[in-house]
């Protein structure tokens, strides 16, 4: 029996990660231990990557080779030929290895990696934020799950939350669920203030843009741009919490407040640390401060500072962190 090859990509990162989580507990749910599981985080080794794919199992049925992010999918001629490289590799695989290959921004219909999957008989899984009634009945399917009876406002909320980012809906359904316990009902009331309002979506695809497809961080920002409500002072600050919570993520001090990070937001964070390196985000940090005295002083033109700090910050992530 050959073993699968999958790959997983999308417009939204919780979709993607939390249908590859459930993968990679299926694959995984009849070895013995995690010794026939392997994974790559925006991994540039090939030769790292072909070897694992060669190499047989121990002790169980089948290897499981996990690939996050491949960082040959960002697109430019450059990166088409490491794509193919990769396509190619991949192709090289033992029968008895499963691949899931997870993107969580979408794959062009003209990659050579996706026309490699369907020529080798693998399965392409295209995963698109829900939108219009198909989000309506998202929001109700998981408010259902959960057991929980909202009035009309919040529940309104929600799908305003969701239509934004749906791993925050998931974050605040857990929230509703936690204190609707017992009562099973939350009120417009104390829902709206358990839920706040929404930044845009572009807000949240901005910073997964950084660190997962880096080169395409211009179309983000001038996404953003159109929204008055969120101004280049504004972005700024939301990347800087970005950047903190990132910081803190990687402290052995500050272990106890991620604990009870949900699995998809947790990938989320190690795989961005990992890409990027603490010694980067904390001079990141530094130059967004630095940014922001510089923009209320008229040093600095607010949108021409934001587009050139994050095109060095992308520029960077193209290389490896520094160890």
């Amino acid at each position: 029996m050959v073993e699968p090859l999958t790959l997983v990509h999308g417009d939204d990162p919780y979709l993607v990660t939390t249908t590859a989580h459930r993968l990679r507990q299926e694959l995984t749910a009849d070895l013995v231990s995690d010794l026939g599981l392997e994974e790559f985080r925006s991994s540039r080794d090939l030769d790292a990557i072909s070897r694992s794919l060669a190499t047989p199992p121990f002790l169980a049925i089948r290897r499981v080779v996990m690939i996050w992010d491949p960082p040959q999918l960002e697109g430019g001629q450059r990166m088409a030929r490491e794509a193919e490289q990769l396509a190619t590799t991949i192709g090289t695989r033992l029968e008895t290895t499963a691949v899931v290959v997870v993107s969580r921004s979408p794959v062009a219909a003209s990659s050579p990696l996706l026309k490699a999957v369907k020529s080798q008989g693998g399965q392409v899984r295209w995963l698109r934020r829900p939108r219009g009634r198909e989000l309506r009945q998202f929001v109700d399917d998981h408010v259902r799950e959960r057991g929980i009876k909202l009035g009309r406002a919040v529940l309104g909320r929600l799908i305003d939350v969701a239509g934004q980012d749906l791993g925050r809906l998931d974050r605040e359904l857990e929230k509703l669920e936690i204190f609707a316990a017992g009562g099973g009902r939350v009120g417009d009331r104390e829902g709206l203030l358990l839920v706040p309002a929404s930044p845009p979506t572009e807000l949240y695809r901005l910073t997964d843009t950084l660190f997962e497809a880096p080169g395409r961080v211009g179309e983000r920002v001038a996404e953003l741009a159109g929204y008055a409500d969120w101004p280049p002072p504004a972005v700024v600050g939301a990347l800087a919490r970005v950047l903190r919570d990132l910081i803190s993520f990687a402290d052995p001090g500050d272990r106890e407040r991620w604990r009870s990070q949900v699995p998809w937001r947790e990938e989320k964070m190690r795989s961005h640390l990992e890409r990027a390196g603490e010694a980067r985000l904390r001079r990141w940090l530094v130059q967004l401060a630095e940014l922001d005295w510089a923009t209320r002083t008229g040093a600095v033109d607010a949108q021409e500072g934001l587009e050139l700090v994050l095109a060095r910050m992308a520029s960077e992530l193209r290389s490896p962190a520094p160890s």
